[in-house]
């Protein structure tokens, strides 16, 4: 028997006796298919494991909308936050099960599409905080002058961060192989975008990288194939929570604010490329973005010279 033959005979047994349990796995392994970034696939896994928790391992007929909805509410009121769940949380788990539930009623492995009862919270979101280039400056500084064993990984990691805009994922993921230098780009091995999974980098980035893998040992004789920045153990892939734990070490230790994260990068990026070119969508296509509503949110209004701009458009050159 083929391993084709192997893999359609178990999922076949699967799909006679659908329980929910039963059910995620499938649609785990149709995530897997469809090429999402491993961090995805665990945040859909989270919030279904969360399901089939309070739920019990029923069978997917038996579950219906109302009980969809009173398991928010539990899992919103028993948040060990004093404020319970935010809305934007409330809503990635809806998106959750309205997007599995959907899935399911496709497949044929439910008889009503419970997805359309789910329905958003309307939130607005918040602009992200960007740090400034005063403030990247006394980081980078405090870095490249520290004795840290790690320094110059970090110092390359984090100019990366604040010269390229992508996104904490994107960084981490990257490998020595997916850094050309001789046309200053990067290439985005696990990304979220639907758009541009090359990175164009300024040539200020594209020397730190140089010397990062030119001077730094461990580095320079791993494969092409090996992270380019490394974890804790032997080519393993610096992991979110380490990096995240290395930014707040060098924000503490800089001395700048205090609310700041690796995000922050990401929204000086956009700040800054906005400032110069005035172009949004040049700058939606260089954070990769699906849609303007997302880039909204980087972009500070204050710099958009309204009057000026209508002035000249409708006065200034009509009477030409």
């Amino acid at each position: 028997m083929s391993l084709i033959q192997k893999l359609s005979y178990e999922e076949e047994d699967l799909q006679k006796c659908i329980n929910l349990r039963n059910a995620i796995y499938l649609f785990k392994n149709y995530l897997i298919a469809s090429c999402l970034s491993e961090n995805t696939i665990y945040c859909y896994s989270r919030d279904l494991y969360s399901l089939l928790k309070l739920l019990g391992n029923i069978n997917i007929n038996t579950i219906n909308a109302g009980m969809i909805n009173q398991l928010i509410i539990y899992l919103r009121n028993s948040s060990v936050k004093s404020s319970g769940l935010s809305n934007c949380s409330i809503n990635r788990m809806k998106s959750t099960y309205r997007t599995f539930f959907n899935w399911c009623f496709i497949n044929n492995f439910s008889n009503q599409d419970y997805s359309k009862s789910i329905r958003l919270i309307k939130t607005s979101s918040k602009p992200t905080l960007a740090i400034t280039k005063e403030e990247i400056k006394i980081l980078l500084n405090t870095i490249l002058c520290s004795n840290n064993s790690h320094s110059k990984r970090d110092y390359a990691l984090f100019s990366v961060y604040a010269f390229s805009g992508i996104r904490k994922s994107e960084a981490l993921a990257l490998r020595i192989c997916d850094y050309d230098p001789s046309t200053k780009t990067l290439i985005l091995p696990k990304s979220k975008r639907s758009s541009m999974k090359i990175q164009i980098i300024p040539s200020i980035l594209s020397q730190i990288l140089d010397d990062y893998l030119s001077s730094c040992p461990e580095v320079r004789i791993k494969k092409n194939t090996s992270p380019l920045f490394q974890g804790i153990t032997d080519n393993a892939f610096l992991s979110g929570r380490q990096a995240s734990n290395r930014f707040q070490k060098w924000r503490s230790l800089s001395a700048i604010r205090e609310y700041l994260t690796i995000h922050s990068f990401r929204a000086a990026y956009a700040t800054q490329l906005y400032k110069n070119s005035r172009d949004p969508l040049l700058v939606s296509l260089a954070l990769g973005h699906s849609s303007f509503e997302t880039t909204k949110r980087y972009i500070n209004y204050d710099l958009l010279n309204f009057h000026s701009v209508i002035d000249n458009t409708f006065t200034t050159q009509w009477e030409r």
